[in-house]
């Protein structure tokens, strides 16, 4: 069994589900989405979700994008659903 997402994953995964290609840009400071610039994510935290498949790199070497694979989108999806949960608002 796969040790649980850390919270810094849980939350990459989020913003890039919400984001319209379910994918992650390389800026100067990091990973974030094209709908949320303020929340940058680390090469470390990105590499975290690529070493579990749940993210794929356009270049493995010298990544632009990294985009969600069908695990990482089903992921993401039962992190929010629990989200929504959690809140009372299902």
């Amino acid at each position: 069994m796969a040790a649980a997402l850390k919270p810094m994953e849980r939350a990459a995964l989020i913003v890039a589900r919400g984001d319209k290609n379910n994918a992650l840009r390389r800026t100067r400071g990091g990973f974030c989405s094209t709908k949320n610039p303020a929340r940058i994510f680390s090469r470390r935290v990105v590499n975290w979700l690529y070493e579990r498949a749940l993210l794929d790199f356009d270049d493995p070497d010298c990544p632009g994008t990294a985009t969600l694979t069908a695990r990482g989108v089903v992921a993401a999806d039962e992190l929010v659903a629990q989200g929504v949960e959690k809140a009372g608002l299902a």
